[in-house]
């Protein structure tokens, strides 16, 4: 028999309710947008934030329906499905009455793609089952591009000329995917999680579209970078908790770049 330990410490608790993603998407967004001169809408940074937590909360809800409760938040999704369930309609529903009311229609036209590839990415994991077309690093590489595309709307709403921001979107997405990808790593082990080269992939993406990106997003990016490797190198003397919630908090490297600029 298993000993579940379901003890869970304060600094868990954001990523069991999934409000680290959130943090971590609105600070980007800001980031990015303010390294291109572009100002960030309160409004859109509030739907940002309630639509990435609703699609956490129902891609975990989903997960914990399917079977899986080996991490804290699966548990959690899987013990109380209603309030789960209900928290993500009624922050989705929040995010689509904000958006159709105070943001301009580029803001929309940009953010309805980006909502049909994460029905797309949705569907082809929690209804399709497509597990083996997305295993492999697909599942992790998906995830990474939707959300820095979700993340740099604002840019591509307003942001001229593209060449001066594309290379910093495209290292935050491989951020992001190297964020995934060492989850994976950590949390299903070699036999079902993504394979280390994955992880190498993403890196490499995100260290070298950053020598193309504005300095600014380059420290950022790479200061992330250097610390899910050292995360990685560290993790025999980490739980699988704590590296959880420490990848996450690396990515916050935005706040440290601008206390220091």
């Amino acid at each position: 028999m298993v000993v579940v330990n379901d003890f869970r410490p304060w600094w868990l608790w954001p990523n069991v309710l999934a409000l680290d993603a959130p943090a971590v998407a609105v600070t980007w967004q800001v980031f990015l947008a303010s390294v291109a001169g572009v100002a960030v809408p309160l409004a859109a940074a509030a739907v940002l934030a309630l639509v990435v937590w609703a699609v956490y909360l129902v891609d975990r809800g989903l997960d914990a329906r399917r079977g899986a409760d080996g991490s804290d938040r699966h548990r959690a999704a899987g013990r109380n499905p209603g309030a789960w369930i209900a928290t993500s309609l009624v922050a989705l529903g929040s995010a689509i009455a904000l958006a159709l009311t105070a943001l301009p229609r580029s803001y929309l036209n940009t953010g309805s793609a980006v909502a049909a590839a994460t029905v797309g990415y949705f569907s082809a994991v929690h209804l399709v089952r497509a597990n083996r077309i997305l295993d492999r690093g697909v599942k992790e590489l998906s995830v990474g591009v939707v959300f820095a595309v979700g993340v740099a709307i604002p840019l591509f709403a307003e942001a001229e000329p593209i060449a001066d921001w594309v290379p910093g979107v495209v290292a935050f997405a491989g951020l992001c995917w190297l964020n995934c990808a060492l989850i994976s790593v950590w949390e299903d082990g070699p036999a079902t999680g993504a394979p280390v080269w994955v992880a190498v992939a993403a890196g490499s993406v995100a260290v070298g579209a950053s020598f193309g990106a504005q300095p600014p997003i380059a420290l950022a990016v790479l200061t992330s970078t250097a610390g899910l490797a050292l995360l990685h190198a560290a993790r025999a003397r980490l739980s699988v908790r704590a590296a959880r919630v420490l990848a996450d908090a690396v990515l916050l490297s935005p706040l440290l770049v601008a206390v220091c600029s």
